[in-house]
């Protein structure tokens, strides 16, 4: 077949790209494949390969129409494979010839075949390019490059291997088995060489110190290309990899960010800005897991700088809105970097100390913008304190904001990613108790409870999370009552709870603290406790981020006599049944506070039941700078932390261990079941207590059961009137003050008359007056009822 057939069917694909049919492509590939195997001289084959590579660059959308199976399993395309890359790739290295164009058109072309990958293509791309030869020549080449600077100023070449680098990376993210694995993983080794060579050091230091520079392309490769391909690969999350690469670039990229004035950031090519996002990605959010903590303290220094710039760059950008082109894109990329910062607990400690960065976090709540707006909230969300949400933030907005993005992605299927993420960030705010006010006022729970019942849902991203949110929320004892309403959704969870062979433990896990919270949690506070008899001393309440130093903990208590319950699995471990009993069991509580600890609703669960038993809790601080407050803060308010963060473990554990030694000594006559601890009482906790505690709502009506238990100690009322308190609300108390105001003698007689009958303690005519006293501040004008429609009440239906 002469070279004319072939120039023919050139210019059929060229007359008729937008339109050309998959049989026209099949034959003009017939036509290819026999014109290349008549040809016998070198030159010649490479100027064939050249022109149909330009000819097939004039196919649209990015040449999708050849990712047909029956033009991919062509040999046409094992023929450009060969030819185009591995044969002059292998020449390169012997001859060190200048590579030619279609080296990089071939790569350019399968790396477009490779953006449009399917369940229907898969694996016959695979099958096409996980070729061990064209794997072991691009390694090759990355070995040389990483070892010896080879290749650097080859542009065409480095072109090739970027382009090589994403086929991979986009294959990697589709159904990729253990053996496919294998076949790449000398790609993954030669990558993490490059990336620790004193060449990646050198490609950040020939940077410019702005942000409006033009990147070459060894610049691209190494401050780009690499990284986006290491964090596909699943050894991406190695620790050992990666603290290599983190120890040779970090401290040098935060040194080039940080020396670029932040007004330059805003004049960045798209090419810089994708770049940056891309190496501050990789190097500030390298794994999500247990090993996170080994990161934030090596590193943290560098993050803090990090974190400081960035947030400058976001200043910035809030001054300038109006006077830069593709600001939104550059804010976009700010606040994404904001948010990965906060994954690092210390940094995230850092970033709530710096000034105004809640209130610039605040105006993108504004923006018109959903992915900026959705990040912004994502950062609050982590940063915000109880203290933040109170002066700075509208509840009512952030719950607004969250109910709309929810209502519009929950069917979209085209949106699942996003309402994945938004779930997830929802479980930050829900652990303040404003937000979940205002969630559950503007009718959360029924979006809530569809993504718990329907199957069609992801089980972990979504039925997961919803269910894990719903136990935040089901603290309010509104929330409780319509999801125990609603049968449909109980059965499921209780489908859920009761799958034991289910391959999703965490499910399962929060299907079964939901039920315990609605359907047993009650019952097991009224039960009565025996004296003297708990069979451990201690019970560790922890966190599993917090789980080395608990352990550490665990080990020396256990070393010293004391008889300690922990467990270890912590993260799908021990069902709240179980958890309870422990508690239930044991003298003393340890409260491990730390961010993580406040953010998990399984903690929320385990302290509030041992507060609610009116156990023994001590606190102890086992993250660096960190503050209780919201829920946990009440709970432990009054108390003296031991501080295993910020001193040394062993001074640290001896203050607990004597705590824990005194405390038994001292309590040879406890309050007896659901009666608050006699140390609340003392002085010396009356004044902690004044010092830590947070402000009330100003409505009773807004009260939980903590913000009772609050009250009361703040009015050193905790002996007396707790007691008779422990399981009301606000709603509930607000009925007992209307029933003293309908007849105060008689009240006093019976409430009385129950402490002593159920705690052998009598009340203080003056305790009963301070209460009627400093409760009115809190009490609505238009609350109060008439008298009269209090007389059939008795203590037993508000108990």
């Amino acid at each position: 077949m002469s070279n004319t057939a072939v120039d023919e069917h050139c210019k059929s694909i060229q007359k008729h790209a937008a339109n050309i049919s998959i049989e026209q492509l099949k034959t003009s590939f017939d036509v290819f494949t026999v014109g290349f195997k008549e040809i016998d001289i070198p030159d010649t084959k490479s100027a064939l390969i050249e022109k149909i590579l330009v000819t097939l660059a004039n196919l649209p959308h990015r040449n999708k129409i050849l990712l047909n199976s029956e033009l991919v399993k062509h040999e046409f395309f094992i023929i450009l494979r060969d030819n185009a890359i591995i044969h002059e790739l292998h020449r390169k290295q012997a001859e060190e010839s200048v590579t030619q164009k279609f080296v990089l058109d071939a790569t350019i072309l399968f790396m477009n075949l490779s953006y449009n990958i399917d369940d229907s293509n898969v694996d016959e791309l695979k099958s096409l390019l996980f070729s061990k030869p064209l794997i072991d020549e691009l390694v090759y080449c990355l070995q040389e490059i990483g070892t010896n600077g080879k290749y650097l100023n080859d542009s065409q070449l480095l072109r090739s291997v970027r382009s090589l680098l994403t086929i991979f990376k986009n294959i990697i993210n589709n159904h990729m088995t253990a053996y496919d694995y294998s076949l790449i993983a000398p790609i993954f080794s030669a990558v993490t060489q490059c990336l620790c060579s004193p060449y990646a050091i050198g490609m950040i230091k020939s940077l410019d110190q702005h942000f409006y520079q033009k990147l070459d392309n060894s610049q691209t490769l190494f401050l780009h290309t690499m990284p986006r391909y290491l964090q596909w690969y699943p050894d991406y999350g190695d620790p050992e990899n990666l603290i290599k690469i983190l120890r040779t670039l970090l401290h040098e990229f935060t040194a080039w960010t940080t020396s670029c004035q932040p007004d330059s950031y805003l004049q960045c090519s798209s090419q810089v800005n994708a770049m940056i996002r891309q190496l501050t990605y990789f190097l500030i959010r390298p794994v999500e897991s247990e090993n996170i903590n080994i990161f934030s303290e090596e590193f943290y220094s560098d993050y803090c700088k990090l974190v400081l710039q960035w947030s400058s760059f976001l200043s910035s950008a809030l001054k300038h809105h109006s006077n830069i082109a593709n600001l939104k894109s550059k804010v976009q990329t700010i606040v994404q970097v904001l948010y990965n910062f906060t994954l690092h607990l210390n940094v995230l400690n850092f970033m709530k100390t710096i000034p105004d960065l809640i209130s610039m976090l605040l105006k993108l709540t504004e923006t018109d913008h959903d992915e900026i707006q959705l990040n912004a909230y994502r950062c609050l969300g982590k940063i915000m304190v109880e203290n933040n949400i109170k002066a700075m933030a509208n509840p009512g907005k952030i719950a607004t904001v969250y109910i709309d993005f929810i209502r519009n992605t929950i069917d979209d299927p085209g949106k699942t990613e996003r309402f994945d993420s938004l779930l997830k960030s929802l479980k930050n705010f829900v652990q303040h108790d404003q937000v979940k006010t205002e969630l559950i006022k503007q009718g959360i729970l029924p979006l809530l409870m569809k993504c718990v019942v329907e199957v069609r849902f992801d089980p972990i991203k979504v039925r997961q999370v919803a269910l894990e949110i719903l136990l935040a929320l089901s603290f309010f004892n509104e929330a409780c009552l319509i999801l125990k309403q609603n049968e449909d959704f109980m059965n499921h969870s209780r489908s859920l709870a009761e799958n034991a062979n289910s391959d999703h433990a965490g499910l399962q896990r929060a299907a079964e603290g939901l039920l315990w919270k609605l359907e047993k949690e009650n019952e097991a506070v009224a039960k009565p406790s025996i004296l003297y008899s708990h069979k451990y001393n201690i019970m560790i309440s922890y966190a599993h981020k917090n789980q080395e130093l608990c352990l550490q903990i665990h080990q020396e208590l256990v070393k010293h006599g004391f008889n300690v319950w922990l467990d270890r699995e912590c993260l799908h471990g021990s069902t709240m049944i179980g958890i309870a009993n422990a508690i239930e069991n044991s003298e003393n509580v340890l409260i491990c506070m730390s961010n993580a600890y406040k953010e998990s609703v399984y903690c929320q669960s385990e302290a509030h039941y041992a507060f609610e038993r009116g156990c023994r809790l001590i606190p102890i601080i086992v993250e660096a700078d960190y503050k209780p407050d919201g829920w946990l803060g009440i709970i432990v308010s009054g108390k003296i932390y031991v501080n295993f963060a910020n001193t040394e473990f062993g001074l640290a554990y001896e203050k607990l261990k004597n705590e824990i030694i005194q405390q038994h000594q001292t309590d040879s006559n406890p309050l007896p079941t659901n009666s608050t601890e006699n140390d609340s009482m003392s002085l010396e906790h009356a004044e902690l207590l004044s010092n830590t505690i947070e402000d009330l709502p100003y409505s009773i009506t807004e009260w939980t059961h903590d913000h009772v238990k609050l009250f009361l100690l703040r009015m050193e009322l905790g002996a007396t009137i707790l007691p008779l308190c422990t399981r009301l609300d606000g709603d509930r108390l607000l009925q007992l003050y209307e029933m003293c105001l309908s007849n105060r003698e008689s009240m006093y007689q019976s409430l009385k008359f129950e402490l002593n009958e159920r705690y052998h303690t009598l009340l203080p005519i003056a305790d009963y007056l301070t209460f009627l006293h400093e409760i009115k501040v809190y009490i609505p004008s238009n609350t109060i009822k008439s008298p009269s429609s209090f007389f059939r009440l008795t203590m037993c239906d508000l108990m």
